[in-house]
């Protein structure tokens, strides 16, 4: 009976030990583990989903990330409080980080003085040139005007030489580049960036053009003129201005030698 006791102790004993034993391996194995950190840097913003120019901000566009502090620029949004409402100046694309330049306090409108750029005016401007006939012309794209005009002679500038159509009227033809590198800002009725065209922009020829309030000037003069007017669309990558020559009757003989034969001259 006395061994079978001390048995009983024994075993006990021996359970308890290596209860104790195992339990203090799994403790110092947890402790040799890293312990995770908290995620450093700062919380800023980014775009959750492509957000439309003109778009009045919801928190369901943005999504919080946290950057290191040396690495976050300098005009980041940092809070939520001041970016919801705002409205975006530009398309924002899914993934990029929501800065202040790219939008502005319009007290949650969406109209169009919300995306024209500061010291810009919208210009609408009637067309009914071949190429806008084609709809090759839409929002995004840079244009030049060309502008041919009868002219008669100014303080400024030779009459030259008379056109047929022009003899009895004392005036030249003249075609020129004007405006040029002029950013289309919408075709038709105008809509917010990002919003399906209306269906009545169906045979609507106008284009609204960003223009200083120079060149809106311009554009007036240009369009009150009675000239014809053209557009021609440049090469996304072509941002230069270009030097051209005014083009009449006497440029096209000079250049494509148009010499009528004398009238006594038998044609060979």
């Amino acid at each position: 009976m006395i061994f079978l006791v001390i048995g009983l102790i024994a075993a006990v004993g021996a359970g308890v030990l290596v209860y104790l034993i195992s339990n203090n391996a799994s403790q110092t194995a947890a402790e040799a583990l890293p312990k995770p950190t908290p995620v450093p840097g700062v919380p800023v913003f980014m775009a959750s989903k492509d957000i439309d120019a003109n778009t009045v901000i919801s928190s369901s566009m943005v999504t919080e990330i946290r950057m290191p502090a040396d690495a976050v620029p300098s005009d980041v949004f940092t809070s939520t409080a001041s970016l919801v409402g705002q409205t975006a100046r530009q398309k924002v694309f899914a993934g990029q980080l929501l800065i202040t330049r790219q939008f502005v306090a319009a007290g949650t409108r969406n109209g169009a003085s919300a995306s024209v750029p500061k010291g810009k005016v919208l210009v609408a401007f009637p067309s009914t040139d071949i190429i806008n006939s084609t709809g090759a012309v839409q929002r995004g794209d840079h244009v030049d005007i060309l502008l041919s005009i009868p002219i008669s002679g100014s303080a400024r500038l030779d009459a030259g030489a008379e056109s047929a159509s022009q003899a009895g009227a004392g005036k030249t033809l003249v075609a020129q580049t004007t405006l040029q590198n002029v950013e289309v800002a919408g075709t038709g009725l105008w809509t917010p960036p990002g919003s399906a065209p209306s269906e009545n922009n169906q045979g609507v020829k106008i284009i609204t053009f960003a223009l200083d309030h120079q060149e809106a000037l311009i554009l007036k003069y240009i369009k009150d003129s009675g000239g014809t007017i053209d557009l021609v669309v440049r090469a996304f990558e072509d941002g230069q201005t270009v030097d051209t020559d005014p083009v009449n009757i006497d440029y096209l003989v000079d250049t494509y030698r148009f010499i009528g034969l004398p009238q006594n001259q038998p044609k060979k």
